[in-house]
């Protein structure tokens, strides 16, 4: 298995995405990437690269996964960059640190995400596999 792997999960008004990985700290890098795959194809190489540390402190897993999503499109929002590289520093249930780095879209949004959201989120562990679903209001 690659460091983590995606697919893009339907719903009616939303669109989501699940991600799986081996380790808790590649999950949440992955949903970075299959989140702003969502929003854009592919960023544009030949940009220059924007760079950002993030920390996140949040009540538990699922809180933590929301709040490290909409983090990231706040910068997206601000800094015109898709930030699909992300380090993770430090790594807990509630905490985070992550030096991330993008560049800007090559073409226009392909949806517009306004936020990721606690509707049927999953975070879970079986075996040596970690799973999370979460969905994005569109």
């Amino acid at each position: 298995m690659q460091e983590f792997v995606f697919e893009e999960l339907e719903h009616t008004a939303d669109i989501g995405v699940r991600v799986q990985a081996r380790e808790p700290a590649a999950l949440f890098a992955g949903a970075a990437r299959a989140m702003f795959a969502l929003l854009c194809a592919e960023p544009d190489a030949a940009a220059p690269v924007a760079t950002r540390r993030v920390a996140i402190d949040a009540a538990d897993i699922e809180a933590l996964m929301v709040d490290w999503l909409n983090e990231l499109l706040y910068l997206h929002e601000t800094a015109g960059a898709l930030f699909t590289d992300c380090r993770m520093r430090q790594w807990s249930p509630t905490h985070l640190e992550a030096d991330v780095a993008g560049r800007p879209p090559l073409g226009a949004p392909q949806v517009h995400i306004k936020a990721a959201t606690y509707h049927q989120l999953r975070i879970d562990q079986r075996a040596d596999l970690w799973t999370g679903e979460v969905f994005f209001d569109i």
